[in-house]
């Protein structure tokens, strides 16, 4: 019997955000914290390493927030 080609998109991104989203926001956060820390001998300024802090939670939290949006999405609206 010959099988149907149902057309069901595979959506390999959302896919991908799913699988390995919740590590990558540590990472990029940590990676933004230390991109201002970095900065520090350049620029000589102790508020450099404040805001990078604040800059990598906000950026931890955003990421986290669309990988968790990611995942509501992937659970309700793709088929299992």
């Amino acid at each position: 019997m010959k099988s149907l080609n149902l057309n069901i998109p595979h959506y390999p991104m959302l896919r991908f955000v799913v699988r390995h989203g919740p590590w990558l926001a540590y990472v990029i956060g940590i990676g933004v914290f230390i991109a201002a820390f970095a900065t520090l001998p350049t620029l000589g300024a102790v508020p450099t390493v404040g805001l990078g802090i604040a800059a990598g939670v906000f950026v931890f939290v955003v990421a986290r927030t669309l990988v968790e949006l990611v995942q509501l999405i992937t659970d309700m609206l793709l088929p299992k």
